[in-house]
């Protein structure tokens, strides 16, 4: 727009000389312009041709930053999507789990019995996600990923018997926790393990066959777990 302004005043300023000419050949003043006149005049075109040149560079440029700007925006409009995805799925609580429970009361021995029997903790202290069932002593992996699996036994006024608690994995023997029972003096054991489990794995704890647990209001024998991360 400034180059076409400029090059419609040139003209115009043309325009006159020649009529200024014209003029002055009528009249007999005719006055032909010098060698320094065409040089400026000439100057002054060149310097109009190179602003229009300048003037499509920067445009092009200016074109180009825009183009680069909107593609900057989409990506981080993308980034900013993927975020909020990303937050919304760890604020909605499905992977948060965490249980404990224990035997409790009332206080006493747990066995002996004659064959290994599955431990039901029923005095439920913390159940984040339900995944702890109450009623069976039996922790079912929600989502797959790595958990963190607790547990304790307890034993006290007993000269029979060994105190014991294996743990188990979908009907998997994996680890032993036991203590000699015999000289009937207070006992407490504990042991725990991180667990790569997929969906709908199970894990609980048994009382070994001929075994014994103690437990009171203080809760010393007790099954725990949380989840750790997804895998």
């Amino acid at each position: 727009m400034c180059f076409a302004k400029m090059a419609f005043r040139f003209s115009a300023v043309v325009s006159l000389l020649m009529l200024l000419s014209i003029f002055q050949d009528s009249v007999g003043l005719t006055q032909h312009p010098d060698a320094e006149d065409v040089a400026n005049a000439a100057e002054w075109e060149r310097g109009l041709f190179h602003q229009h040149i300048s003037t499509t560079a920067l445009k092009k440029e200016l074109l180009k930053i825009q183009k680069e700007t909107k593609a900057q925006a989409q990506q981080l409009s993308t980034l900013r999507s993927e975020l909020e995805k990303v937050k919304k799925s760890c604020s909605s609580g499905r992977e948060k789990v965490a249980f404990s429970a224990a035997l409790g009361l009332p206080a006493g021995l747990r066995g002996p019995v004659g064959s290994e029997t599955t431990i039901v903790y029923k005095n439920v202290l913390t159940n984040v996600g339900n995944a702890y069932n109450p009623a069976t002593g039996i922790f079912t992996a929600p989502f797959k990923g790595v958990y963190y699996i607790r547990f304790t036994g307890s034993v006290y006024d007993n000269k029979s018997s060994n105190m014991g608690v294996n743990l188990y994995k979908n009907g998997h023997h994996l680890m032993h926790l036991g203590e000699n029972g015999f000289d009937g003096v207070a006992k407490h054991a504990s042991s725990g393990v991180t667990m790569e489990l997929v969906r709908g794995d199970q894990v609980y704890t048994r009382l070994p066959a001929n075994y014994v647990l103690w437990d009171d209001s203080y809760f010393r024998t007790s099954f725990s777990g949380f989840f750790l991360f997804p895998m």
